[in-house]
């Protein structure tokens, strides 16, 4: 079991606010109020610096050291300035001291500080663990200045997290130095940067610190596989680092405790195609008859890899506590399928864990980006396909998985969609079109382009004998403003699709259609105002149109004659 004190400390290290309270709180408890300017006797306060903070008890005087510096560790985390330490050896010399003899207060370096106060960090620091942080868009100091002054104590970094168009400099040190008590390294580099072929071989081509446990690199091509990465708790690679197939099963397989692994677009396993048989590869790298043990998985994403990879990789590992899995897949090639590719019975060991992520599912969300991409989630769980070879069976056979797969509480919920760049006369939407199940709608680019645009559709029947609508269960609808004619639009939709509501209520006592029950609205250009009270007039006539359901705009409920709430 994890030690209690050790958990208290990660989560205040994380939440400033939480620990500015509870020091508050301490220190609420041994003290009393101020006398005001002079003491009880009327004598006026020295103007030197007090023994002991003005307006206390004796009580916090005489506290142990040893309590006293808890309580400074508590209150100190990873994100509190140099600054602030410096303010409080003001207080009093009893606080001098703790916070200038107690280096672990000292222990965070960061970009954000001038390179006079990271400077004296690393002094007050003396030879405790560094937690190393510079981020590009934050910083204060160059990164070349930054990590030439904190270079030399590299031998003390304990963790080190860098965000950067330009990681060379802390690139630099890795390849050449050894830091054997890192415990976390994460190189976050802009995607999309080109790196002509350039290779980055870390800690002189030996292997990693046996300390090391986290491990992200992003968008920077670091040969991973000399590194021997072991016993790791979190790792993240994306984009350009490069690592074999094999490398990667190697490390899964030395990494029993592993509880996040994410992989992500990984360029150098795009032309990964699995050889012959799958036992002949498994035989060929030593993985024949083995399975890889991660009883303490938890979150694992899989996106913009090879269907036959991320197959290989899930019919071998065995993850039965997953709190959270992703799994979206390349489909390049027009004789491939999720069906035959990835949904075979060599995963079915994995799907107890998928089931009971879906378990408190509410809805079915389809999302898809640009229309050659989709992604289905339940719950906790997400499976989709991306890939020039993208077919309409691939749809179906995705759903027909999930809800044959996963339980039957799966078949019976409604669909939620979050369409970005779909073509109303592509495959996926005539798919869409067709599913009767919609309940939420998320039109998140100009729903207005072309000339069959969505909102138009929604507004009257597809067919008119008989009447058959667009999503006749919708409920909710979400889009962009994006252009001026837009509001009438809307507005047109709403009243056509709720008058029919109302005339076949009257009529026949029900409807085929359902009333929208929320409306949310955001401005799509600088054209138009994000300001709510500039749209009174458009959104009172929409709730008039909408009757009872709830307008949202910009994630300001329209509570009618220009008041709004959050």
């Amino acid at each position: 079991m994890d030690n209690p004190q050790d958990d208290t400390t990660l989560y205040l290290a994380s939440n400033p606010s939480d620990r500015i309270d509870m020091f508050a709180s301490l220190v609420s408890i041994i003290t009393f109020p101020e006398e005001g300017p002079g003491d009880s006797a009327g004598t006026p306060k020295a103007a030197t610096k007090p023994d002991r903070p003005e307006g206390t008890s004796v009580g916090i005087h005489l506290l142990p050291q040893e309590l006293l510096v808890l309580i400074f560790e508590v209150f100190v985390g990873l994100d509190t300035p140099v600054q602030n330490l410096v303010t409080l050896t003001l207080v009093c010399k009893q606080w001098e001291q703790i916070v200038e003899g107690t280096p672990r207060l000292w222990r965070c370096i960061s970009g954000k500080e001038a390179l006079s106060r990271v400077q004296r960090a690393l002094v007050m620091a003396k030879d405790v663990p560094l937690e190393i942080d510079y981020s590009e868009e934050t910083a204060k100091i160059g990164s070349k200045t930054f990590f030439a002054e904190i270079g030399g104590r590299i031998a003390h970094w304990r963790s080190l997290v860098v965000t950067t168009d330009n990681p060379e400099p802390a690139v630099a040190i890795l390849k050449v130095a050894v830091a054997p008590n890192l415990k976390t390294v994460r190189l976050f580099c802009e995607w999309g940067r080109q790196w002509d072929n350039r290779q980055f071989t870390l800690f002189r081509g030996e292997q990693a610190p046996l300390a090391l446990k986290d491990f992200h690199i992003r968008s920077i091509p670091v040969v991973v596989e000399p590194l021997r990465l072991s016993g790791l708790q979190f790792l993240d690679l994306r984009e350009h680092p490069i690592i074999s197939a094999e490398e990667v099963l190697r490390v899964l397989s030395v990494s029993p405790v592993l509880e996040r692994c994410s992989l992500q677009h990984l360029v150098c396993l795009k032309d990964f195609a699995l050889p012959g048989y799958k036992q002949e590869f498994l035989a060929l790298q030593g993985f024949e008859n083995t399975t890889i043990q991660l009883s303490c998985l938890r979150n694992l994403v899989l996106v913009g890899l090879p269907v036959s990879f991320v197959h290989l990789l899930l019919s071998i590992i065995r993850a039965p506590n997953l709190g959270w899995c992703m799994l979206d897949c390349k489909i390049d090639r027009h004789d491939q399928s999720p069906r035959s590719e990835l949904l075979t019975a060599h995963i079915s060991h994995l799907i107890p864990a998928l089931t009971a992520l879906t378990s408190k599912a509410e809805e079915i969300e389809i999302a898809s980006f640009d229309g050659n991409d989709f992604t289905f989630q339940v719950g906790q769980f997400a499976i989709g396909n991306m890939g020039g070879a993208l077919e309409r069976k691939h749809l179906d056979e995705t759903l027909e998985w999930l809800c044959d797969c996963l339980g039957g509480h799966v078949k019976a919920l409604p669909l939620s969609l979050v369409l970005f760049k779909v073509n109303v006369n592509s495959i996926w939407f005539s798919w869409l079109a067709s599913t009767p199940r919609v309940t939420k709608l998320g039109l998140w680019t100009d729903p207005f382009s072309g000339p069959r645009d969505i909102i138009s559709l929604l507004t009257q029947p597809l067919v008119s004998a008989p009447t058959q609508w667009l999503f006749p269960e919708l409920e909710s609808i979400g889009t962009i403003v994006a252009r001026s004619y837009a509001k009438s639009k809307i507005l047109e939709m709403v009243k056509a699709r709720h008058s029919f509501i109302e005339a076949q209520r009257k009529d026949a006592g029900h409807s085929v259609l359902k009333p929208f029950k929320e409306i949310i609205l955001r401005s799509g250009s600088y054209s138009i105002s994000k300001e709510i009270s500039r749209h009174a007039e458009f959104l009172n006539a929409l709730q008039e149109a909408a009757k009872d359901a709830e307008i949202w705009w910009e994630d300001i409920k329209w509570t009618g004659n220009g008041n709004s709430s959050f």
